[in-house]
């Protein structure tokens, strides 16, 4: 890039602003193109969930920007009447300025915000508080533009908000990101707290010091294996200990149910030199989020100890048999297996839904003559399964991996989902081979065979 290089001080900071106003003037045009894709309903036409989704994908944007994006277009484009015709904006004076690229895209979400903070009692004063928001947007940068506006409130309200009951009415439970693990966040009614409480008792109660046979521990101490002493862990510790416990004992004794036609366990995959060498790093499901997490070589050695491991090699023909040609339309339980390792989860670009929530997708469909085997099957959750069937994106194999081809409409061309596994985009990075890997199941269940197209 040499743009500028040749050009004076004065001709380079005016060429500098000269572009912000080229880019307030495109930003006008896209909200205007975007409130019509939503008056046709064309993201769900499309199989998205909704507009701000189908620009996330066409336009490789953040979830928020995408956000940002159509709540400025419904906010600053005529609205559709019921007769055909178009009525007046929600922001008139905003509106106006946008089509004089006089105001910038970061301007029109602050304004937005501080007018969705005008309280009921003060509606009257919205449209000159609009007004003075867009006169100070056109000499000031957003945050001053904030700064104003929130004093500008305080003027108005001068006894601030109404209180608010804040207090929650529904069941909920969050796990939050924290340092090296994650936060759990909730709230419980009476019923559902006794129900929990009821549950834990047995397995948070003070655990008398054990030995160090292994076998011992809250709520499951072995007879003659105790020695004195007192359980130095806190109340808190306590529930969070038995919580896990309760979870673990549930999924042995395989009281869950199935999920993506196999019952709940707990996956690590690692690959072989890993675990033999113990130096390098494996991948625990639900390690961070819907996605899985990185961890260290010693801690899969460690679970591998108490654990069933079960080898992948995708392309053996004396493993578990992956082809299964027209035989049979369902994926079988090893094809499964390999699918979770190789797409990580929903292959589609972008998707964090993990691998027990998807269905085998046949690329060549079944009733087509489709095989069912490794190189015609695809993980992919609910929602793009149904696009795929359904819109204009293909799929094709390379280099053992599932390519998703856009419609022309959507900008950069084939691409595959990297984000279930990190170890591809070191390979990639590194330059070097992916070794052959395996899976470590927790808590191994029997599994039956899955559902899929």
């Amino acid at each position: 890039m040499t743009a500028g290089r040749q050009a004076t001080d004065e001709e380079l900071l005016l060429a500098v602003g000269a572009v912000q106003h080229e880019t307030n003037r495109a930003f006008a045009t896209m909200v205007e193109l975007i409130a019509e894709i939503e008056s046709r309903g064309l993201a769900d036409a499309r199989g998205f969930r909704n507009t701000a989704d189908l620009l996330q994908s066409t336009q490789n944007v953040a979830p928020a920007m995408a956000r940002a994006r159509v709540r400025a277009a419904t906010a600053v484009v005529e609205s559709r009447t019921l007769l055909g015709g178009y009525g007046r904006a929600e922001l008139p004076v905003v509106a106006a300025a946008l089509r004089e690229a006089a105001i910038s895209a970061e301007h029109v979400g602050v304004i937005q915000n501080v007018l969705a903070s005008v309280p009921l009692h003060l509606e009257e004063h919205r449209p000159a508080l609009e007004a003075e928001l867009v006169e100070f947007a056109r000499a000031f940068d957003p945050e001053a533009v904030r700064k104003l506006g929130k004093r500008a409130l305080a003027l108005l309200d001068p006894d601030g908000p109404c209180p608010r009951n804040a207090a929650p009415v529904r069941t909920r439970l969050s796990l939050r990101p924290r340092g090296a693990g994650f936060e759990a966040r909730g709230w419980f009614d009476q019923e559902s707290a006794a129900v929990l409480r009821s549950a834990l008792s047995p397995l948070t109660r003070p655990a008398k010091r054990s030995c160090d046979c292994g076998r011992c521990g809250p709520g499951n101490e072995v007879p003659g294996c105790e020695v004195p002493g007192r359980d130095e862990r806190s109340v808190a510790e306590r529930m969070g200990d038995g919580l896990v416990e309760l979870a673990r004992r549930a999924m042995t004794a395989g009281a869950l149910g199935v999920e993506g036609g196999v019952r709940p366990t707990v996956t690590v995959t690692v690959p072989l030199q890993v675990l033999q060498s113990g130096a390098g790093s494996a991948f625990v499901g639900f390690g961070a989020g819907t996605l899985a997490g990185i961890v260290s070589a010693e801690d899969a050695r460690r679970y591998a100890c108490d654990s069933v491991v079960v080898p992948v090699v995708i392309c053996d023909a004396t493993a578990e048999p992956l082809a299964l040609g027209r035989e049979q339309r369902l994926a079988s339980r090893a094809q499964r297996r390999a699918l979770a390792q190789r797409d990580g989860g929903c292959a589609f670009p972008g998707c964090e839904v993990p691998p027990q929530w998807c269905d085998a997708h046949h690329l060549r469909h079944w009733v087509d003559g489709g095989a069912t085997d490794l190189d015609n099957l695809a993980l992919l959750c609910g929602r793009h399964h149904r696009m795929l069937h359904e819109q204009e994106w293909t799929i094709t194999m390379s280099g053992g991996f599932p390519v998703f081809h856009p419609p022309r409409w959507v900008p950069g061309g084939p691409r595959r989902n990297m984000i279930h596994r990190p170890d591809l985009v070191e390979t990639a990075v590194r330059s070097r081979e992916r070794p052959a890997p395996v899976l470590v199941d927790l808590c191994p269940q029997p599994m039956s065979e899955t559902t899929g197209r």
